[in-house]
């Protein structure tokens, strides 16, 4: 006698949707997911779906809240060990190769362009920025077209380091420091500051 599969308490249901969302979300890109296309990957009814979520945008407003928070608190730390007598570059190729290990996550913030992506795309890259200010290493306090530059530069290019498998990541990361500490560097100086 084969036993029975084991039900789902409403917690863990609700995780098999974000799981199985984010799965999907990431390898066809949001727009192309539907409610339907859940329900037959999770092998349930789209009442089933609907009972947790109104809709694909809310799964993935909670799905971009939960990592993204997640993302963020594990790089403080990461910010905060950085020693006052690093190299300005330091900080920036700490980012960049903290990024590069949230894959995933990145995949996801990217899987679509609708306002809702573009929206949660520009307010993870303000607090990202916020965190790097805090960062003497950037020296990029007040200088905020330099920051701009900086956690643009870190999103775009760990995206594209972690969807393209042919670029040498530590190469990027070697000139991502250049740039930045010559950004910076002629900023402060008042190089390029538009005086």
């Amino acid at each position: 006698m084969t036993a029975l599969p084991r039900r789902l308490s409403a917690p863990e249901r609700r995780q098999q949707i974000l799981d199985m969302a984010a799965s999907l979300f990431v390898e066809r890109g949001f727009e192309s997911v539907t409610v339907a296309d859940l329900a037959h990957e999770l092998q349930t009814s789209r009442p089933t779906i609907y009972s947790y979520f109104p809709s694909t945008e809310a799964i993935l407003d909670e799905l971009l809240g939960q990592r993204l928070s997640a993302l963020l608190s594990r790089l403080d730390p990461l910010l905060r060990d950085l020693s006052p007598d690093s190299p300005p570059s330091n900080a920036a190729e700490v980012v960049f190769r903290f990024l590069l290990g949230e894959a995933d996550t990145l995949r996801l913030l990217h899987s679509g362009g609708a306002p809702t992506f573009q929206a949660r795309r520009h307010a993870f890259l303000s607090q990202l920025g916020e965190r790097l200010t805090l960062s003497p290493q950037l020296l990029v306090r007040r200088q905020p077209e330099l920051l701009l530059l900086i956690t643009t530069l870190l999103d775009s290019l760990a995206l594209r380091a972690v969807t393209d498998p042919s670029l040498d990541a530590d190469r990027l990361a070697r000139s991502l420091n250049t740039f930045v500490v010559g950004g910076a560097q002629a900023l402060r100086g008042g190089h390029g500051s538009g005086s």
